[in-house]
């Protein structure tokens, strides 16, 4: 019998946390193989505000997955596959970073602090977002891992110097990150938006950066991008949810038409986790705000949960 008091498991049914574990919102009593965070900032988006909402409905959705809240067996099982995953693995909701109002400097400082002290747990942390100027916080607590590799699912580059002198919104984290000593390679996947300027392209290869269009992968086919990867260390991947097609994930602020498949998101992810370590990674750009029925929440906490079994599965660890 179910250790859970809601034997019925239903998702309507008892408190939300990210697919029903435990809460631990005390980083020093962490005791969990997997953390999730949320980080509820949308101060740097420039277009439609909302994502700042979007930790806590993916939190709602991700119960239908609520095989951590005392039910047995926990994990899922891939009905393609005939396997399961994450199985025997342990997960705790951490909350969110305390955001403070459109004050990035102090509001970096705490994401930077809240992944330092996740990490050094042990634990393998999962940010969910907000905006995607996140990142770049969340890549500076990864300092004691270098060197780092970062890949990058997108439709944009992320690769703005500033706008109007601002260096930190959500159009410039994967420069930022890039222009950190212990960042090594970077690989950009989904690239596609009619914006993405000739500067930008040129200006990430010059600085090392691997650029992938959605439609290079369409033509080539997930495996051959993936083959053309470096070999990949210690990795750390962030997930814009409009590198995915607006048909799928239409919650977002900034959509942009004719993107890449569930499938082909996921087939990059695992090849992702063969060629390198993964340490970490961020969901963002989810924006509940603007959309009516929570098909990108629902979409993300999946991406999510999949993602996870792909990394444990990498290491042996969780399946079978």
């Amino acid at each position: 019998m179910s250790t859970s008091r809601y034997t019925a498991n239903l998702p309507s049914v008892g408190m939300t946390s990210f697919f029903r574990s435990p809460v631990c919102e005390d980083f020093s009593k962490i005791d969990a193989d997997i953390a999730f965070l949320g980080v509820p900032y949308d101060a740097g988006t420039g277009f439609r505000p909302g994502t700042r909402f979007g930790p806590r409905e993916i939190r709602s959705y991700s119960v239908r997955y609520s095989a951590w809240g005392g039910h047995k067996p926990n994990g899922y099982w891939d009905v393609s596959r005939r396997k399961r995953y994450l199985k025997g693995l342990t997960m705790v909701d951490c909350g969110d970073v305390d955001i403070t109002y459109y004050d990035f400097e102090l509001n970096r400082k705490k994401i930077t602090s809240n992944t330092e002290a996740i990490l050094a747990t042990g634990a393998f942390p999962v940010f969910v977002g907000g905006d995607h100027s996140i990142t770049f916080p969340i890549v500076c607590g990864y300092e004691k891992f270098a060197p780092i590799d970062i890949v990058h699912i997108d439709a944009h580059m992320d690769w703005r110097d500033n706008i109007d002198g601002v260096r930190h919104g959500n159009a410039s984290p994967l420069r930022r990150s890039k222009e950190l000593p212990f960042v090594r390679h970077m690989i950009q996947l989904g690239i596609r938006d009619v914006r993405t300027s000739e500067d930008q392209v040129a200006d990430a290869e010059k600085a090392g950066a691997m650029v992938f269009t959605r439609d290079a992968i369409r033509r080539q086919g997930t495996k051959a991008i993936v083959d053309r990867f470096p070999d990949l260390g210690n990795t750390y991947v962030t997930i814009d949810i409009d590198g995915l097609d607006p048909s799928i994930a239409p919650g977002t602020g900034s959509p942009t038409v004719d993107g890449l498949l569930y499938h082909e998101v996921r087939e990059l992810l695992e090849g992702v986790t063969r060629r390198g370590k993964v340490v970490g990674f961020d969901l963002v750009e989810v924006n509940p705000m603007i959309e009516l029925h929570g098909q990108t929440c629902l979409l993300a906490s999946t991406l999510i949960l999949e993602f996870l079994g792909a990394v444990f599965a990498s290491r042996n660890i969780g399946v079978e």
